[in-house]
This record gives structure tokens, C-alpha cells and sequence, in this order.
């Protein structure tokens, strides 16, 4: 099946400013990665480490550096329903690896659908976790986040596959290249979403009609 032209450009077009972004500022997505890892390590502060990665990477598409004060404003307003947001999927990821645990033991194929079933809904809840706390980190309120996040993958399945099935790619190279998957994967999977699902994207367009990247970083780094 072919997905729709609109999804397809909006796509393309988020990978390529992504590119622009990583490559702009590659330096401080390094400093946000690393701190995205250290702080996750105890997994249950992962929810709010997101928050902060994404508040920083929203600053820094609107300058040159992380406005330190508005991600720790932030982190003070939104810190808690961030933490209490990524108990849902944790605990659906425990439950599968359960599920598949037994399917392994047992070999029994209700295991196993129940392991299938945990994994696709698992993303699902991750996708609408990750566009919850990208919402959040934009200074929306926590029930008005979590039904744009919702809205958002459902009227937009194609274009939440394709981010997924991206982002499952990137985590792939960076475990292959093992350093990579501390130092930038985490800030090009952010830096990725914030493109695909900010919806008030309005690109610079030249007088051909394609998208002018480099009045589109102009803009943002003014704004």
C-alpha cells in the first residue's frame, strides 16, 4: 500500500530539516544525550529525562544554546506527570518480556500471541508517550498533551509507522556502533519527533516551490 503524498512529503521533509538541525548542532545533542542516558539509568527517572531532553532541544531550535531556565521551569511543572507517564509503557514492556519469557519456556501459542499483541502496543503507547512529553515540553497542560498525543497517531498512522519503524533503525546503528547509541542517538530520535509531530511547521518556500532549508534554520534560530 502507498502511503499518501501529504505523509510521504511531511516525512521527507522532517528528515531532511532533522539532518540540518543534528548537523547544526551536533555538539550540544552530544551534552543532551549523554545526560538523557545518565539520568535514565535508575528507568524510572526516564519519563522525566525525556522531558528535559525535549525542552532542550526545543531551545535550542529557537538559538544557539539550551535556555537552561525554561527547561528546568519545565521540568518543575510538568517533572511529575512526566515520571508518572512512563510507568505505562515500562510496565507493558515488563509484561511482554513475561509473556515471552513463558512462550520460550512453554512453547504455548497463547504466549505467544500475547507477546505479539504487547509488542504492537507497546509502540503505540510509546508514540503517544513521546508526543505526550514533546507536548509537554511546548508548555501544554498534562490532559490537553495526552489527547494531542492521542489525536495525533491516530490521524496520522502512516506517518507514526514510518517515524517508528526510523527510529527503531537509528537504535540499531547506534547499538551496532555501541558509543554512538550514548552520545547522538538519543538527541537525533528527539530532535526527529519534535520535526514529525509539531504540526505549526510552516516551511520557507523558494520560487520553484521546494522547501528552503536554510531560511528554515534562519527563521527558527530568529524567532
Amino acid at each position: 500500500m502507498r502511503a499518501p503524498t501529504g505523509s510521504s512529503a511531511r516525512y521527507r521533509r522532517s528528515l531532511r530539516w532533522t539532518a540540518a538541525f543534528v548537523y547544526r548542532h551536533s555538539a550540544w545533542l552530544v551534552v543532551v544525550s549523554v545526560c538523557w542516558v545518565v539520568a535514565s539509568l535508575p528507568v524510572v527517572t526516564s519519563g522525566v529525562a525525556t522531558l528535559g531532553a525535549f525542552s532542550a532541544i526545543r531551545s535550542l531550535r529557537d538559538g544557539d544554546r539550551p535556555r537552561w531556565r525554561v527547561i528546568a521551569a519545565s521540568l518543575r511543572r510538568h517533572g511529575l506527570n512526566a515520571t508518572l507517564l512512563s510507568f505505562v509503557p515500562l510496565l507493558l514492556l515488563t509484561s511482554t518480556a513475561l509473556y515471552a519469557g513463558r512462550y520460550a519456556v512453554t512453547g504455548s501459542i497463547r504466549y505467544l500471541l500475547l507477546s505479539i499483541a504487547g509488542v504492537y502496543l507497546v509502540s503505540f503507547l510509546l508514540l503517544v508517550s513521546l508526543t505526550t512529553v514533546a507536548r509537554l515540553s511546548d508548555g501544554d497542560g498534562f490532559v490537553e498533551a495526552v489527547g494531542a498525543g492521542y489525536r495525533w497517531l491516530i490521524r496520522n498512522p502512516l506517518l507514526s509507522a514510518m517515524s517508528m519503524l526510523t527510529m527503531a533503525g537509528i537504535v540499531l546503528a547506534g547499538i551496532v556502533s555501541v558509543v554512538g547509541l550514548v552520545i547522538i542517538v538519543p538527541g537525533v530520535i528527539f530532535s526527529l519527533h519534535l520535526e514529525i509531530t509539531d504540526d505549526d511547521a510552516t516551511p520557507p518556500v523558494r520560487d520553484d516551490g521546494r522547501v528552503d532549508d536554510g531560511a528554515l534554520l534562519t527563521v527558527r534560530n530568529n524567532d
